[in-house]
């Protein structure tokens, strides 16, 4: 039943089918029904459904890019289905009447749902709904950095798995402090690949860190990008081997101005993530010891625009990154005039100092290299990630564009990352060039 598909197949057809069965039910009755309370009821549906709009992307901007417009069709018949059912359940004092109307109300909104749920594809099958991922409960297996000292970097040109060798990674929560930063963060996660956990171990893992999106946390990579699935199937073809992932809180331990991946008034998120991170790393994972060649960052949508950010700000921390969806630039909702006020107190030449296209206009990144995806059907993002695409080949860097299909989802997102962990791999040294 886990398996079961929630954005394809059979039951996402039969959940809309159902609920528009059920609205049709709620919606067909007598002349006075007809002709007084469904239209009635149908405008009002409408006004909510405006206000809805308004809310979510004028006043509390519940999602960096607009809501695709059919939600909110979904939307207008949800709420019209919960006032038809309200009307019916009030006129009749029969019991059965009653029980149908709760029951068509919510087979509707199951339906409206299940629309949102394919428009992003957040949970991809019943078990990531139900029974979503969860980090060991035992505490994450640390290792000093002098148990890989006069040891290579682990290739799989250098690894023999041992015979009793985990057939999957493990999962752990993970508190990184910012020591120098004083950033406040959420528990991390962290990714053991099944050689790390080896007896005896591959030493020096590279290390990828993982950026997730607004809003959201971490845990977002393991239900609608399935993380673990996609690293295990990477590490089996491998030899046990893929890097340590490290996925960090990027809100800020849920600050009402997310940090934006820059350091800036509200805090030093970027300094957090491209020194007390990598340190914490080393000190306690053993693990992208030999250079910046062993670090890579990603990241979608919000997390994509860090990618950059943090590549493009400290290419000696990440000079190898994977910027799936994001923005040309750090952003708000409400506009780059007003990022400047909260974030650099009106300073726009504090913003342009850590602002990646204003660094790769007049710098040059030749020994830096990304990888950048937009979705064929996302007319925000696209856009913007040719342009960033554009400004990155300009400064010298080793960049290529990828268009997959999908838009602003985790049908892009997820094939952002899992489509580039070859490359990643070599660029990391775990795989031959």
């Amino acid at each position: 039943m886990n398996n079961v598909p929630l954005i394809s197949g059979a039951l996402p057809v039969l959940v809309l089918i159902l609920g528009g069965l059920s609205l049709l039910w709620l919606v067909w009755g007598g002349r006075r029904h007809l002709l007084v309370v469904l239209p009635v009821a149908a405008a009002a549906a409408v006004v909510l459904t405006f206000l809805l709009f308004v809310l979510a992307e004028g006043v509390l901007y519940w999602w960096d890019a607009s809501l695709p417009r059919s939600l909110y069709i979904y939307a207008a018949a949800g709420i019209l289905a919960v006032l038809l059912a309200a009307v019916r359940i009030r006129a009749t004092p029969a019991a059965g009447t009653r029980a149908l109307a709760v029951t068509a109300a919510v087979l509707s909104l199951v339906a409206v749902a299940s629309a949102a749920n394919s428009a992003y594809a957040q949970y991809p099958t019943l078990g990531s709904l139900l029974d979503p991922p969860r980090p060991e409960s035992v505490p994450l297996p640390e290792r000093a950095p002098e148990t890989a000292a006069g040891h290579p970097a682990t290739t799989e040109a250098n690894w023999v798995p041992p015979a009793d060798m985990p057939a999957t990674g493990r999962l752990f929560p993970a508190d990184i402090p910012g020591t120098l930063s004083g950033y406040a963060a959420d528990p991390g996660l962290v990714y053991l690949p099944p050689a790390y956990l080896a007896d005896p171990p591959a030493l020096n893992l590279p290390v990828l860190v993982l950026i997730h999106g607004r809003p959201g946390g971490p845990a977002d990579w393991l239900i609608g990008g399935e993380l673990l699935q996609v690293l295990d199937e990477f590490a089996a073809a491998h030899s046990g081997l893929a890097p340590v992932v490290v996925i960090p809180d990027a809100s800020n331990a849920g600050n009402a101005n997310w940090p934006l991946c820059l350091d800036s008034d509200i805090s030093a998120s970027a300094t957090y993530l491209a020194v007390d991170l990598p340190a914490w790393v080393r000190q306690h994972l053993a693990s992208g010891l030999t250079g910046a060649r062993q670090w890579a960052v990603a990241g979608y949508s919000y997390g994509g625009t860090c990618a950059l950010t943090l590549a493009v700000n400290f290419p000696q921390a990440y000079p190898s990154f994977v910027d799936v969806a994001g923005e040309a630039e750090p952003a708000l909702p409400q506009g780059r005039d007003a990022l400047i006020e909260r974030y650099f107190g009106g300073d726009a030449s504090a913003f342009a100092r850590q602002n990646p296209l204003d660094i790769l206009a007049a710098g040059s990144f030749s020994d830096s290299a990304g990888v950048i995806v937009v979705g064929a059907d996302d007319p925000v993002y696209a856009p913007q990630g040719r342009k960033v695409f554009d400004a990155a080949r300009s400064a010298g860097m080793d960049v290529s564009l990828q268009t997959v299909p999908g838009g602003h989802s985790w049908q892009v997102w997820k094939a952002g990352l899992a489509e580039n962990l070859d490359w990643l791999g070599r660029r990391l040294g775990i795989l031959a060039p």
